[in-house]
């Protein structure tokens, strides 16, 4: 018959680290600064690289980072009530993101990871194809930060599709300082779908 000195306390469960890295491929719809909100209707594409470590199998269980090449865009046609001339541009950037991940069970789609996080873009060219807006470039090199939030579903042991929505939360003009958290200055928001290609066994 054991006693209370035979009684071993319990270890604390450690965290079993898991780390992994999925390339990704996706496509974006974009609305930025100068098209007036027409609407998402600008598509460009995102080339990058997702590494993340795991340490729990459900709830709130990874932290990832994320670098990507994107292109973004804005299209606006002529108005001819206003004049406004017809409008656009190509914007590629280096985009830097970090999410939270949390793991749940929805009742239609099974096991589902959602995202949230912070993403920061920093401009490399833009080019304008239609139209000239003077300063656009200035106006969009001192860089963007976004929040973004989105779900994944794995669709077969190779591959992942995640499904994204960002919004411009700080936004910075060089020729007016006062635009810094103000959401109507030059923004970036984005609708997008991305393949991510898992590598091994995750």
């Amino acid at each position: 018959m054991a006693t209370e000195c035979d009684i071993v306390p319990a270890k604390p469960k450690t965290p079993n680290l898991a780390f992994y890295g999925k390339p990704l491929v996706g496509v974006i719809a974009s609305q930025l600064d100068g098209d007036q909100a027409s609407g998402y209707n600008k598509f460009g594409y995102q080339l990058g690289m997702i590494t993340g470590v795991r340490w729990n199998d459900d709830g709130f269980n990874a932290l990832e980072m994320q670098m990507s090449i994107n292109e973004r865009g804005s299209r606006r046609a002529f108005d001819p009530i206003t004049f406004v001339n017809a409008f656009h541009i190509r914007c590629r950037q280096v985009e830097l993101q970090v999410n939270g991940v949390y793991d749940a069970d929805l009742p239609v789609l099974d096991a589902v990871s959602f995202i949230a996080g912070m993403r920061y873009a920093k401009l490399l060219k833009v080019e304008e194809t239609e139209g000239v807006n003077p300063g656009i470039s200035e106006d969009f090199a001192k860089g963007n930060v976004m929040v973004e939030l989105g779900l994944t579903k794995s669709i077969s042991n190779a591959m992942d599709l995640r499904f994204t929505w960002d919004y411009s939360l700080s936004s910075a003009v060089k020729q007016d300082r006062r635009n810094l958290l103000y959401p109507t200055g030059v923004y970036h928001n984005g609708v997008g779908v991305s393949a991510l290609f898992k590598l091994g066994s995750q």
